[in-house]
């Protein structure tokens, strides 16, 4: 009687134990592991998330990179960082690339390849154009960029990106009394 309480009490232990954990998964990409784990509906979200936006992007179906996952039981829930899994995934992707998206006044004008670069030639423009009775000028509607992910030949040249701007916001120059040159 004493030992199959103490074989009941083993089993309430290992049933208690085991309905507190998690199975989650350490995952790999290209070799990279990534930080955190994720469940099971965090990695079929994330590598369906990425397929989706390589297919979105590159307008064929793209191949996607070598995952490994490894199973882990924890007490802890999964971190599942969906967003982080699925850029992880995009990164590697052929003829995808991480690319800035110009807008201008919300509208959207395309993509270059680097926006601090796009930046440095706008100002390199203004001031280059700036008459000499000006003491400053600026585009005429709020610029705005945003990292995104597109085909790797489909960037606009910074040049042509900085006409596209200025056509569609106009710099304006002041004097040092604030009045338009």
């Amino acid at each position: 009687m004493r030992k199959a309480r103490g074989v009941l009490l083993v089993l309430a232990l290992l049933a208690l134990l085991g309905a507190h954990l998690h199975p989650q998964y350490r995952v790999s990409v290209e070799g990279a592991e990534l930080p955190g784990c994720y469940s099971a509906a965090a990695l079929r979200q994330g590598l369906r998330a990425a397929e989706e936006a390589a297919g979105e992007i590159l307008r064929y179906e793209a191949k996607m990179p070598a995952l490994e996952r490894r199973l882990r039981l924890k007490l802890r829930p999964a971190g599942d960082d969906i967003p982080a899994l699925t850029a992880a995934l995009l990164r590697p992707v052929s003829g995808i690339t991480l690319a800035d998206a110009v807008y201008v006044n919300g509208v959207p004008l395309g993509t270059v390849a680097d926006g601090e670069r796009f930046c440095e030639r706008l100002r390199d423009s203004i001031r280059t154009q700036m008459p000499l009775a000006a003491v400053s000028g600026n585009i005429s509607g709020r610029l705005e960029l945003r990292r995104v992910y597109a085909r790797a030949e489909a960037s606009t040249d910074d040049a042509d990106m900085v006409l596209l701007v200025t056509g569609m916001a106009p710099v304006v120059y002041l004097d040092g009394s604030g009045k338009l040159v």
